[in-house]
């Protein structure tokens, strides 16, 4: 018998189907939560996993650009070169001679820097580039890394000839540059990168270590010699020059002058090349960055083509090293604003 509590009441006006739909409900509802819980668990791995690999990717591309930065530095540009795999061919012979008493020739000039073919065209032709494997392990990379850990300890030029490559050609260009132009080696810090290319035909190790020349970094590459070691190409190493560019400002020479410099799009325009329309103009920087001039050459030449599509990418303040001919103008107004000749290479580098 149902009495006057109001509870009594409550729980007799529950029938066996409201029971049910209650039950139904809650049923539904833990489904819909647990179902709830599920995407946002999916949703969130989906998040953080495209998170990472977009992360990924960024570090990927920085590196791949840092990579790129290095080689532009040398002049090397996998924008400008074509990526096919190069014929095979035999690498160069590099003489790598240790005598004490060193077989000493003139230094080179504009004439002899360069062969005929090279000669033929004002700018130099694309490279083909093929990145290699490195294996740090193995021992010739172990070997190149105590070879430049030895160059780096060295006081004597003399010392470091049975170090570099082409020795026998390069022995006076050394004589050259550390007793009649003074120069001196850049301080390498601690190294940054390491890799291994097939620039055309040949095969090169490449070390990137921080440095105070303008570009940040100091690029050394490596040529394999004939024993199957690989030697320092000290040419770009030191980016020697027939002249010092203190000397070349002061003798202000009208013959074609080899040099060796950070160059980039400029706008200065003075003295004989004080007409904007009619000449492109670019910075060249000496290779300790203390020292510059101005290059010129005429609009619309194939030379100012390529120059001005080489060095857009540089953007205002980036820098690439250019093996090049300059001459100052018969009877200069200035030591500061020079032709230039031609484009030996788009680097310091140089190849056969």
């Amino acid at each position: 018998m149902i009495g006057d509590d109001p509870s009594d009441l409550f729980f007799s006006s529950m029938t066996s189907g409201s029971i049910g739909s209650h039950r139904a409900f809650m049923g539904v509802s833990i489904t819909l939560c647990v179902i709830l819980s599920l995407t946002l668990y999916v949703g969130w791995r989906v998040y953080f996993f495209s998170l990472s690999n977009r992360n990924t990717l960024i570090e990927m591309a920085q590196k791949a650009e840092q990579r790129n930065h290095e080689l532009e530095s040398m002049g090397i540009s996998f924008d400008a070169a074509t990526t096919e795999g190069a014929a095979s061919s035999t690498l160069p012979k590099i003489a790598s001679g240790s005598d004490e008493t060193l077989k000493i020739s003139a230094p080179i000039t504009a004439s002899t820097a360069f062969t005929s073919s090279q000669a033929s065209a004002t700018f130099p032709a694309e490279s083909t580039i093929r990145e290699m494997p490195l294996l740090e392990t193995t021992d010739e990379v172990v070997q190149a890394v105590a070879l430049l850990d030895q160059y780096w300890k060295t006081t004597e030029w003399k010392e470091r000839v049975s170090l570099v490559a082409n020795s026998e050609r390069v022995a006076p260009l050394m004589k050259d540059f550390y007793e009649t132009q003074g120069g001196k080696d850049p301080v390498p810090g601690s190294m940054l990168s390491k890799a291994r290319y097939k620039i055309n035909d040949t095969e090169i190790l490449y070390f990137s270590y921080a440095s105070s020349r303008p570009t940040g970094s100091l690029e050394v590459a490596m040529l394999r010699g004939p024993q199957g070691t690989f030697l320092i190409d000290w040419e770009s190493l030191s980016g020697y020059g027939e002249l010092s560019f203190n000397d070349f400002r002061t003798q202000k020479p009208s013959r074609p002058v080899f040099m060796r410099a950070y160059v980039r799009l400029f706008e200065y325009y003075n003295y004989e090349f004080s007409d904007s329309k009619k000449y492109l103009c670019i910075k060249l920087i000496s290779e300790n960055g203390e020292n510059s001039v101005y290059a010129y050459c005429e609009r619309g030449s194939a030379l100012a083509r390529s120059i001005d599509a080489d060095l857009i990418s540089t953007g205002p303040s980036g820098f690439k090293g250019y093996t090049m001919l300059v001459s100052f103008p018969a009877n200069a107004q200035s030591n500061q604003c020079v032709n230039l000749e031609k484009v030996v290479a788009q680097r310091w580098l140089s190849l056969p």
